[in-house]
């Protein structure tokens, strides 16, 4: 496998286009959604002071325990008391690089119906896909954005609104280099990582948790691995549970969206109308809301979410109502679906479930 280099051709200067918009007054904006993080991320941090020797019951009162052992796997926890249980703790260690030391310990199945679904996705691509697509059900402080070429990939934290978090930074990029080794068995990948900030830890740290070019002060907050590594299979990987824990996480997602919901809902309506007899373009798609693509781009991106993931999406759907109908052949399914050729088909299919569309058949139709 090839290794991680810099971070900096992945991320050409983009210049910006110049936009008019008109500004609601203070008072008529809706208030800001309070930030907060998943109560995965505090649990991490009890997880690192027990491994350090600490009761953290020395530390917090016992409602305090209560509430981030003892919560639901949805639970969202606000920024501001997540960074005073850091401070309590970086304070008894006198350890300011606690964030990143604790990313080791982020335990994905903590993470509700989105954690299980990332464990039993078919590869590493898909779980990047997964955590963009997704990524609000774990905090609200960044959205995550994916960038690929021919040798690199890299996964970027952008954020939401005026407030970051340079600790929960360094968590999050941890825990995705630790969870991508733990998901393949690959215990000797590597990643670059980039910090807009000051370094928070010592340099052994940085080592032991990335294990490539590390730089600060950075253009960006983004962490790169070699493009190979997004072929790696995923151990646990189960196309049934996946598949039905997708439409859970989608579910709660659009719940959180509110009013988003309703926009995704109408996209996905319109794309399933356009399978297999009109273009399947963002342009075309646009069109029909009647919306300029670039606004529409921007409001996927603002749900995580590009239009490709989301043709993807609707595609997978159909394609398995279809493929439970044993009288459609592939090509008439592919067809359907706007594919050009049943090739297409296929490789489109195994690439969203980790089967080939007659492996699929069999395995839930018993045929």
């Amino acid at each position: 496998m090839t290794q991680p280099q810099s971070l900096a051709p992945l991320y050409p200067a983009e210049p910006a286009a110049p936009r008019l918009v008109a500004r609601k007054p203070a008072a008529e904006r809706p208030p800001a959604e309070p930030l907060s993080v998943h109560i995965g991320h505090c649990r991490s941090v009890l997880v690192y002071l027990r491994q350090q020797g600490v009761d953290p019951a020395s530390l917090f009162a016992a409602s305090v325990l209560q509430r981030i052992e003892q919560g639901d796997t949805v639970a969202a926890f606000p920024l501001e008391d997540f960074h005073a249980l850091l401070d309590a703790a970086q304070a008894r260690l006198a350890d300011p690089g606690l964030s990143l030391k604790a990313s080791e310990f982020v335990q994905i199945w903590e993470g509700g119906a989105l954690g299980f679904t990332l464990m039993t996705s078919p590869s590493i691509s898909e779980v990047g896909t997964l955590l963009v697509r997704f990524q609000r059900l774990f905090h609200n402080v960044y959205r995550l954005k994916a960038t690929i070429d021919e040798r690199h990939f890299a996964l970027r934290l952008l954020p939401t609104g005026e407030t970051t978090s340079a600790r929960l930074a360094h968590l999050l990029m941890g825990a995705w280099a630790w969870r991508a080794r733990w998901l393949t068995g690959e215990p000797g990948l590597r990643f670059d990582a980039s910090f807009e900030g000051a370094p928070l830890a010592d340099a052994a740290a940085y080592e032991r948790s990335f294990g490539g070019h590390i730089s600060f002060h950075s253009p960006v907050t983004a962490l790169q691995g070699a493009a190979d590594y997004l072929a790696l299979p995923v151990r646990q990987h189960d196309p049934g549970v996946n598949g039905m824990l997708r439409n859970q996480v989608e579910t709660e997602l659009e719940r959180l969206d509110g009013e988003s919901a309703g926009l995704l809902i109408k996209l996905r309506r319109r794309l399933r109308d356009r399978l297999g007899n009109e273009a399947l373009t963002l342009e075309a798609l646009a069109a029909d809301l009647d919306m300029a693509p670039r606004t529409l781009q921007g409001r996927l991106e603002d749900l995580g979410l590009t239009y490709r993931a989301l043709l993807d999406g609707v595609r997978d759907t159909k394609a398995k109502q279809y493929l439970a109908e044993p009288q459609r052949s592939l090509t008439d399914i592919a067809l359907a679906l706007g594919f050009a050729n049943q090739s297409a088909f296929q490789h489109a299919f195994k690439r969203w479930s980790g089967l080939s569309p007659g492996q699929w058949r069999r395995q839930h139709l018993g045929r």
